[in-house]
């Protein structure tokens, strides 16, 4: 009779290799003592069928419970699967093993395109404070599967799918996506092929985030000579699909920086200001029936006083600052007392380095961010995000004669921009 799990369990390591029928030509090895005494299932017939044909042993794997391990029954159904395969196929059993194995070294070059779109999808269903409506979902969908997938391939390494990577047809990354928005144009759809580039691109960000693919390798982004000039090396940048990863760092806290150090972290982030003119901040530089922040012309590089609209999640940081310092002038109050009025420009910098980001960014990498995201993410117009930033512009005639702030406009991406942080995992 073919032998019961009990019996399975109670066979116990001997001196010797011991080998015992488990029936219908499935074994149990039971390894000697001085090898741990551990218990493999095998399977033996022979291939080819007929008289005289070689007996092959095929390896099914460890007896016992969880990961890996293989229960008795476990065992004769793999078997029964592996000798069914032989037979129907006229294959070596030993063959079906090695396909697997295969399948395992696919899988260890990464993810697919497939589990990526599947993953970023499942994020952004689920992503808070806000997650992305059913029908944007249902949308993003279609143009990744529907419309870049056909090109791309579901199959397909995300890391193939990189810039500079050598994959897919022997073609680039960046080919393969450019020709994928090619065929869609050619259907007379300018205006769509361009919306699924986007989408895709947010989806290759996401990948980043996740270590799927290296920064700077997203192939989807704008075409690498219209884009912003790269940081200099010494204001290196995040990528915006990196900013998950940060916010989740930064709440964690393991720097175990002070709450005020923190708060100042997620006003620059939300505003993008030189540091300089970020930690002397005072109280009374703000009026909330107007939300503006009127920054003094000494704190600024141009000399000129500059203006910052004060969204909803600004004022919330602000609001638990307030509540903070009580009664000091200064917003970013100094936690070593009266050492320093305010906290030190410096402080931002050092607390960015040890929460693991030294060479990745500085603060005034978020600048650089805020410049090409909100052109390549937002849609803004260059000359908006310029202005919000202080920047002076190079023609004199128009410097002269332009007198306009476009305020309504840089308040308009200033609430996109602060929206934009909370859905990549901004607490406020």
């Amino acid at each position: 009779m073919p032998l019961s799990d009990s019996e399975v369990r109670s066979l116990e390591a001997e001196d010797k290799r011991k080998v015992v029928s488990a029936g219908d030509s499935l074994y149990i090895v039971v390894y000697p003592r001085q090898r741990g005494g551990g218990k493999y299932f095998v399977g033996r017939m022979r291939h080819p069928p007929g008289a005289g044909a070689k007996q092959v042993e095929v390896q099914i794997g460890p007896y016992g419970k969880g990961v890996g391990k293989w229960s008795l029954k476990k065992a004769r159904d793999e078997w029964d699967r592996i000798r069914t395969w032989s037979r129907d196929t006229g294959n070596d059993p030993r063959d079906l093993k090695k396909s697997k194995k295969q399948q395992v070294e696919k899988k260890s070059q990464g993810p697919t395109f497939q589990q990526l779109v599947d993953a970023y999808l499942a994020w952004g269903a689920t992503k808070q404070p806000k997650p992305m409506k059913p029908r944007t979902v249902q949308d993003y969908r279609n143009k990744l599967v529907n419309q870049m997938m056909p090109e791309l391939g579901a199959d397909t390494p995300v890391k193939q799918l990189s810039w500079d990577a050598s994959g897919k047809d022997g073609r680039t990354g960046r080919e393969v996506v450019l020709a994928a928005k090619q065929k869609i144009t050619l259907r007379g759809k300018g205006s769509q092929s361009d919306k699924c580039l986007a989408v895709l691109k947010s989806c290759f960000d996401y990948g980043v985030s996740m270590g799927w693919m290296e920064r700077n390798q997203n192939p989807a982004v704008p075409d690498r000579t219209t884009r912003a000039a790269p940081p200099s090396k010494s204001n290196p940048s995040l990528e915006w699909g990196q900013l998950p990863k940060f916010f989740e760092d930064l709440e964690r806290n393991d720097a175990n920086a002070a709450l005020v150090v923190r708060l100042a972290v997620k006003v620059l982030v939300l505003t993008f200001l030189r540091v300089g003119s970020l930690t002397p901040a005072r109280w009374e530089e703000f009026d909330l029936k107007k939300d503006l922040w009127t920054i003094p012309a000494d704190r600024m590089k141009t000399g000129k006083a500059h203006q910052v609209p004060l969204t909803a999640p600004l004022k919330e940081v602000l609001k638990e600052l307030r509540q903070l310092n009580g009664g000091n002038e200064y917003v970013f109050f100094s936690p070593r007392g009266r050492e320093y009025q305010h906290v030190h420009k410096d402080s931002l910098n050092a607390h960015i380095k040890k929460m693991g980001y030294k060479g990745l960014t500085t603060a005034h990498g978020f600048r650089h961010l805020a410049l090409t995201a909100g052109q390549e993410v937002l849609k803004v117009d260059h000359e908006i995000i310029q202005r919000q930033m202080a920047h002076t512009f190079g023609d004199k005639i128009r410097g002269s004669y332009d007198k306009s702030q476009m305020m309504e406009e840089r308040r308009d991406f200033m609430v996109a921009w602060s929206d934009a942080l909370l859905e990549q995992g901004l607490q406020t």
